[in-house]
């Protein structure tokens, strides 16, 4: 059991659903028409930055090790 939430830990999955929740939050109050708190769009940009940045850190650790070999 533990080694399943050290991958879990190690994955992006809390910052893709943390992403998913905030930017549906967002979607909502802008499809009802009410204002976005800049906030809000603020840590859902930051999110979704975290997200991506670290898929890309963990790619360039995988050519990484493809070279070293």
């Amino acid at each position: 059991m533990n080694h399943f939430w050290d991958e879990f830990s190690k994955s992006n999955v809390i910052s893709g659903i943390l992403a998913l929740i905030i930017w549906g939050v967002i979607c909502y109050l802008a499809v009802v028409g009410q204002p976005v708190p800049e906030v809000l769009i603020g840590g859902g940009l930051s999110i979704i930055g975290f997200f991506f940045g670290s898929k890309a850190g963990t790619q360039a650790e995988r050519l990484r090790s493809k070279i070293k070999k």
